[in-house]
């Protein structure tokens, strides 16, 4: 069946709108090698799903490739699109980085550069990746509750500074101060973790926030999350959890940090008021939340020759 690639372009992607340049790179890149495409650019929120699904649904005989240009959030949106195909192994997806957050690709070689060189993820091939399902949208990296979810909902209003860490960091240090505990009652493979958690966090990827890595062994094909769950800290400690928290470095921390592969986890908030959930970037509000990984169940495009970080 051939392929139909199909390019999804978030204006409001990055610090600026890249859109006519990358409609001007994809027409010329895809008439260079001869191949079919289309291209869309997205309006609201939820409109890059609602792209995927209308696509999904017209092209009958042929196989759609996505291609979400934008960041995290977007390439987020897009996957929720093909994961709610009634059949999503007939299509595939991928990124076009182009936004300020970028922390998925960071698991293959070569991350942004080598998915931003058309020419290699035009003809690259599509390897199954895991997903985290839950009952307020799929995430393909990383979901967390707590704290975490709250600097990123507050990241926005420190934009001006820039990308990377910095608008993270200074939202971190605001969130701290505001509120770092709240009783959870968690539910990892069946077996409850009642407490007071600053932060719950979820992983399929390793990097998030444009510079933590809480999980650097997880694997985006292995069929397990990894889960971590952060104890109500003072404001005192907060600062040097943070740090050995974004290195990866949880296992010094056996008193404040629980580490569980997992594959179903439940949380509700003790007492029945709505969380922060953090879903790739994208913030929810729910009482409670369902997750379990479903291994292999999309097909994620890697450009010509690389492959998955071990």
């Amino acid at each position: 069946m051939e392929k139909r690639h199909i390019f999804i372009i978030n204006p409001a992607a990055g610090r600026r709108d890249l859109s006519a340049a990358v409609v001007r790179d994809a027409e010329a890149a895809c008439r260079r090698l001869g191949l079919p495409y289309d291209i869309y650019l997205t309006s609201h929120p939820g409109h890059a799903a609602e792209i995927v699904r209308r696509t999904a649904e017209r092209l009958t005989d042929a196989e759609p490739v996505f291609y979400a240009c934008g960041g995290d959030g977007t390439l987020c949106e897009v996957a929720n699109g093909v994961a709610s195909l009634e059949d999503p192994s007939r299509c595939a997806f991928t990124s076009y980085p182009i936004g300020t957050g970028n922390d998925y690709i960071k698991m293959f070689e070569g991350g942004k550069d080598a998915f931003l060189d058309l020419d290699r993820l035009l003809t690259g091939e599509a390897i199954p990746v895991d997903v985290i399902a839950s009952d307020c949208g799929d995430s393909l990296n990383i979901l967390s509750v707590g704290l975490d979810a709250q600097v990123s909902m507050r990241k926005d209003r420190y934009r001006f500074l820039g990308g990377g860490i910095v608008p993270y960091a200074l939202s971190a240090v605001e969130s701290v101060i505001r509120g770092i505990g709240r009783a959870y009652h968690v539910e990892v493979d069946g077996k409850a973790f009642d407490d007071e958690y600053t932060l719950i966090f979820v992983g399929n990827g390793r990097y998030y926030g444009g510079g933590f890595c809480p999980v650097p062994d997880s694997k985006l094909d292995d069929g397990r999350l990894e889960v971590l769950l952060v104890k109500k800290v003072t404001r005192r400690r907060a600062a040097g959890l943070v740090m050995k928290y974004k290195n990866g470095r949880y296992s010094e921390l056996p008193d404040l940090i629980i580490h569980i592969p997992a594959r179903e986890i439940r949380v509700y908030a003790r007492d029945g008021a709505d969380m922060c959930i953090n879903i790739d970037g994208e913030i929810v509000e729910s009482s409670h939340i369902s997750m379990r990984v479903e291994p292999g169940r999309l097909r994620f495009v890697l450009p010509r020759g690389a492959k998955t970080i071990v």
